[in-house]
């Protein structure tokens, strides 16, 4: 019985401790393979979702359009003698652009001032006579026609002269040259075009179901892709009265103002009429919309009651400063993600590090 008991006791003795160790280990890794297969939740900041106030605006797309375009052609013959400017330069109002050569021209002026000077003697000489009786009416109603004559003559010799200048009737730009030192031209041939946007309009086509919202003096808010998506302030400055029978559009054009010269006519730009008609409008903040390969819409939403990401489809209307209105896709008291929304998937584990729920500004 004896060595019996001594196996027992050396068995509790010596396994007991080998067994603990490895039931506390085996429980250890058990509990980091756990650890290492629950996924790591993203950290996000929210913001409760309101509805505000704000002004009904109208998206349409369109062009600038300059506010003048001026096609200048000489009214004389002639060849040309010096072109001052090229394409692209600015301009000023009376500034000369080109002209001809002169010396016909001045020659056949010094002609009409002596023929107006003969016909002025002849009517000088001739006048007291005729106030005498001395010779017929008949006689100095042709003297005093020779002098008219003579003095439209003059009159126009002088207008070729000055003619041979071509002078720019507004300021702007060059918007074309087609003239060049030594061509020969002929009246009406158009040779420079000159564009004045010192002012220049956003040219859209407004909807015929949308006519109705837009008045005089509207704001618009003009965006330029062309320039960096740059934005314009503006008013509507013309409503067009007459539908286009193909598309059902209206014209209307808003008037901006270009001092630096760096709107252009012919770009496209994309405007905002903001209405005098006021409804309930949700905004979200612009970041926190996310756009997947296919260029759509979305956001993404803290689930209440699962701790999870809800990516929801959205639609977007206008712009307002930062914020972004939302046709569709979201409700009034949604809590909206607004940080860390590009590392989430939909149904991703999320943990909110910001619980102060703020309102839409």
């Amino acid at each position: 019985m004896t060595p019996f008991f001594n196996f027992k006791k050396i068995l509790v003795i010596y396994l007991m401790p080998v067994l603990f160790v490895l039931c506390v280990l085996s429980g250890c890794h058990t509990s980091t393979a756990k650890e290492e297969m629950s996924p790591e939740k993203t950290k996000v900041m929210v913001k409760t979702v309101k509805a505000k106030s704000g002004k009904v605006t109208i998206l349409v797309s369109g062009v600038l359009e300059a506010d003048k375009t001026v096609l200048l052609s000489f009214l004389v013959p002639g060849k040309v003698e010096t072109v001052h400017v090229d394409e692209g330069d600015h301009v000023i109002k009376g500034q000369v652009l080109a002209n001809v050569e002169i010396d016909d021209y001045e020659s056949h002026l010094e002609i009409a001032v002596a023929k107006l000077l003969r016909a002025q003697d002849s009517y000088d000489r001739l006048k007291p006579l005729h106030e005498d009786g001395a010779i017929t009416e008949r006689d100095f109603i042709e003297v005093k026609t020779g002098l008219a004559q003579a003095k439209a003559g003059c009159d126009i010799a002088r207008k070729k002269v000055k003619d041979t200048m071509l002078r720019s009737p507004v300021s702007g730009i060059v918007g074309m040259k087609s003239v060049e030192m030594g061509q020969m031209i002929s009246p009406g041939m158009p040779v420079f075009t000159i564009v004045k946007t010192d002012k220049i309009y956003a040219k859209v086509s407004v909807p015929e179901t949308e006519i109705g919202k837009i008045a005089m003096g509207q704001e618009t808010l003009v965006n330029i892709p062309a320039l960096a998506n740059r934005e314009v302030k503006g008013r509507v400055s013309l409503i067009g009265v007459m539908a286009d029978p193909r598309t059902r559009t209206y014209t209307v054009k808003a008037e901006l103002s270009n001092p630096d010269y760096t709107l252009r006519t012919g770009m496209i730009v994309e405007t905002q009429i903001v209405t005098d008609r006021e409804v309930e409008i949700i905004t979200v903040p612009g970041k926190a919309i996310v756009r997947d390969a296919d260029n759509l819409m979305y956001v993404y939403l803290a689930g209440q009651s699962n701790g999870k990401a809800i990516r929801r489809r959205i639609f977007s209307g206008s712009v307002h400063k930062s914020e972004i209105e939302i046709k569709s896709g979201l409700n009034t008291g949604d809590v909206l993600i607004i940080a860390g929304q590009h590392k989430l998937t939909d149904g991703a584990g999320i943990v909110i590090i910001d619980s102060h729920m703020r309102p839409a500004q």
